[in-house]
């Protein structure tokens, strides 16, 4: 089994373990990293999970392209699209713990099956249908950095940036090790690790500094526009 994989998304090379973010403006953009990944994957023989947040399975499914009727991949189990409320309400509230407990399970599942040696997942965040509270959406993207190298699987997470807004840019950084920018995945030097990010949290310092703040939106500015 490799230790990379390719996320489809302009010959792009993740590495196991990769906890990757995104950002886009609309389905269209959305569509280019989500399909693409989920195509990758499909034909490479990967566990595929999306979570979708504001659109219908039945729709990423009928959008994919795999050169055969794609429903068959979720009959096999190969491939699971689920509606971000089933994943992250299943008690009516999010919990960032109790999501995480819902993920490992799920990796279990996969592992316990044999049929996977990796597992690709997209979760798409859109303030649809799950609106979380953002101390917990942030705590659980913290976390998920312990988690992911429990399993050899990569996680993208992909916000739809028109509705978070862009203040959300700087927390994004904190707690995500690379981000996916201008067709390139670029390594994050604003990255906290759970520790530390739980660490600040406890202390009740989650704001950010402006300083801080004005230097990671000016880092993430020039390597949107390839400015240096």
């Amino acid at each position: 089994m490799s230790d990379t994989l390719d996320l489809g998304v302009t010959g792009i090379e993740a590495a196991l373990g990769d906890h990757i973010c995104g950002l886009y403006s609309n389905q269209l953009q959305r569509d280019q990293i989500l399909l693409p990944f989920l195509e990758a994957g499909l034909a490479a023989g990967d566990k595929c999970i999306c979570v979708v947040d504001g659109t219908d399975p039945k729709e990423v499914v009928a959008a994919l392209d795999t050169g055969a009727d794609a429903a068959k991949f979720v009959v096999d189990k190969q491939l699971e699209v689920i509606r971000a409320p089933d994943m992250y309400l299943r008690s009516g509230g999010f919990c960032a713990n109790e999501v995480i407990g819902s993920w490992k399970a799920a990796m279990s599942d996969v592992m316990y099956d044999g049929r996977f040696d990796v597992v690709r997942a997209v979760e798409t965040w859109s303030r649809r249908d799950v609106v979380p509270d953002m101390d917990e959406l942030l705590m659980l993207e913290s976390e998920m950095n312990r988690f992911l190298p429990l399993f050899p699987q990569v996680v993208v997470c992909l916000y739809d940036i028109d509705r978070f807004g862009s203040g959300i840019i700087v927390d994004l950084l904190k707690t995500h090790p690379r981000m996916l920018i201008g067709g390139m995945l670029v390594e994050n030097p604003y990255y906290t690790s759970p520790d530390e990010f739980l660490h600040r949290a406890e202390r009740g310092g989650s704001e950010t500094a402006d300083g801080e703040i004005d230097e990671a939106a000016r880092w993430y500015f020039d390597e949107t526009t390839g400015s240096t």
